[in-house]
């Protein structure tokens, strides 16, 4: 009787704990870079709408989008479901103005970094981003 007590309260603990969601955080990291719009690979942010890959900030990255003529959004490329995963980064389409991360297939707003589609439930971390006289952007948090 004791070990059918001790197997039901084995079970229940495996059950409760596989459905358990993802509680990973994104590493927090500090951010402070200036971006000279004028230099070529900053070209695409003149224009709104368009988005860069900017990979040398950030814990995974940051995905910098003009989202108006005088506003930009800095949004981690590091997908909230599951941070610490190596491929968990989330990657911009195009037409849609939408980040996924192929992984857990998340679905971002690269507008503001909210949640779409889950299985993430935490948007993405977003990044200060302000732009300065002489086209320069600063990103920062």
């Amino acid at each position: 009787m004791q070990k059918r007590i001790i197997l039901a309260g084995l079970v229940i603990v495996l059950i409760f704990s596989a459905c358990r969601k993802n509680n990973s955080q994104v590493p927090n990291v500090a951010v402070d870079e200036y971006l000279n719009l004028n230099l070529p690979e900053y070209l695409p942010l003149n224009a709104v709408n368009n988005w860069i890959y900017y990979n040398y900030a950030g814990y995974k990255g940051i995905i910098v989008i003009r989202t108006a003529p005088n506003e930009f959004a800095a949004l981690e490329r590091s997908c909230t479901f599951d941070p610490n995963q190596s491929g968990a980064i989330v990657d911009g389409l195009q037409a849609d103005i939408f980040g996924v991360d192929s992984l857990c297939g998340s679905k971002f707003s690269l507008i503001d970094g909210s949640v779409v589609n889950g299985p993430a439930a935490q948007p993405l971390i977003r990044y200060k981003a302000d732009l300065l006289p002489n086209n320069i952007l600063h990103i920062y948090n």
